[in-house]
């Protein structure tokens, strides 16, 4: 599977997409390896301790979501991840995995898994569309053959939010 973070992201951006499920606590430790992070928190104790964590380490690799919080509560003391400007991320974080989805990287679980938590932080937002009833019954063991309705579901939403699902973009 690519992975959603190309490690240009602010850490901001990391926590949303870990708080909605489209990345991994090894993504966000593959993220910290990649991001070139500005003086203002290069040097953050929990930044380090990301950029240092060894990803086969199950202990190691179970605190990157809490170092990443720690990180973002001091450098980002204004920061709400439930907040509209958060919202904006998730739906920027959310739309980015369904592209994905339709270039055949990834399985229908990893789209699924984000419904609930943005239904429950964002209220249902309307950009979600109809992805609740599309992921009806699906699970880890779903094949992308079985979830054949997902793709339409996908380009709907795409689409109803002035994307492009040929080229990508808006």
């Amino acid at each position: 599977m690519t992975p959603l973070l190309e490690g240009n992201e602010d850490p901001r951006s990391v926590l949303i997409a870990r708080e909605i499920g489209a990345i991994s606590d090894a993504d966000i430790v593959s993220w910290a390896s990649r991001h070139a992070a500005p003086q203002d928190y290069a040097e953050d104790i929990d930044y380090l301790r990301l950029v240092r964590c060894n990803p086969k380490n199950a202990i190691a690799l179970a605190n990157a979501h809490g170092h990443l919080k720690s990180l973002i509560t001091r450098r980002f003391p204004g920061f709400n991840d439930r907040s509209e400007e958060a919202s904006q991320i998730a739906r920027e974080m959310f739309l980015r995995r369904l592209r994905a989805y339709l270039q055949d990287d990834i399985d229908p679980f990893y789209i699924c898994r984000m419904v609930s938590p943005i239904e429950e932080r964002y209220e249902f937002p309307r950009w979600l569309g109809d992805l609740y009833n599309a992921c009806d019954w699906t699970d880890e063991r779903t094949t992308r053959e079985q979830a054949s309705h997902l793709r339409e579901a996908i380009q709907q939403i795409l689409a109803h939010n002035a994307e492009n699902p040929a080229n990508g973009g808006s």
